[in-house]
């Protein structure tokens, strides 16, 4: 059986303040991007309406899951995109990272103004009917008190989910920190369902359209946490650092992994 191929993929928003960057200009080089690499999940963050339904219209072959994070569940979210030929979609779920996750719109009071949420879906590959878990993240881009906080709500829920369902998990997206905050070392240390992160050391990952080089003395803020069964199967990690014409994919690298499952 060939490995999963799952990719976390921070898309960038649409700010038409990043001139030859804005998200039309990239949009050509992502498609691409995706139709070469043929990924059978990715995990977006920084989707707003209009560019999930562009993904949706100019890529026939995933299925585009979007989640808006206000409390009339628009504006800026977060999508997953599940290839149609290879996986199936059994459930998903959003929930705010706050006191009150089912309240939209949402947060913690140590947090930006900015509602934070986690997006969860729960997937079978169709070639050999095993389920996994996947969890899409965005933590708070301020507070390191507000992602710990988030963290901690997201793994509390992993954890009540695999009480349910014990199936291979992913946790992914934009933490907004360091490898080595506080947040992280939370998710190093979270004993209820520890978990292992495969991008360790990958480089940065967030680099402003190049204006970080890949061996500066900057840290990756993207990730994708497995349980620790699926962490020890074989796998590899590629940073996807295309750039054409100073073109970009966006302003973070995305990360692909190819991980066996297992049962």
């Amino acid at each position: 059986m060939s490995a999963l191929k799952f990719v976390t993929f921070n898309i960038r928003n649409t700010w038409k303040y990043d001139g030859i960057n804005n998200f039309l200009h990239r949009v050509g080089s992502i498609l691409y991007k995706l139709d070469v690499e043929a990924p059978d999940v990715v995990c977006f963050q920084e989707v707003f309406p209009e560019t999930a339904e562009f993904l949706s219209r100019h890529l026939p072959e995933y299925e585009v899951l979007y989640r808006g994070r206000d409390k009339n569940l628009g504006s800026e979210g977060l999508a997953i995109a599940v290839r149609r030929s290879t996986i199936e979609l059994m459930s998903t779920d959003c929930f705010w990272l706050s006191p009150t996750p089912y309240v939209p719109g949402s947060r913690f009071e140590e947090q930006s103004d900015c509602p934070r949420i986690c997006q969860t879906a729960m997937l079978r590959r169709k070639a050999d009917k095993q389920v996994f878990w996947v969890y899409n993240n965005h933590l708070d881009h301020i507070s390191d008190q507000a992602r710990i906080l988030g963290i901690h709500k997201v793994l509390e829920r992993v954890s009540e989910d695999q009480q349910k369902f014990a199936f291979p998990v992913f946790i992914c997206g934009d933490f907004n920190s360091r490898s080595d905050s506080e947040t992280i070392r939370y998710c190093e240390n979270y004993a209820d369902f520890p978990i292992v992160e495969l991008n360790k050391g990958c480089g940065l990952t967030c680099h402003n359209y190049g204006t970080y080089k890949m061996g500066d003395p900057y840290d990756h803020i993207d990730y994708i946490y497995v349980n620790k069964e699926t962490a020890a199967n074989p796998y590899t990690v590629t940073v996807w650092t295309d750039c054409k014409d100073g073109i970009w994919l966006s302003d973070h690298y995305p990360i692909c992994v190819e991980v066996e499952l297992g049962k």
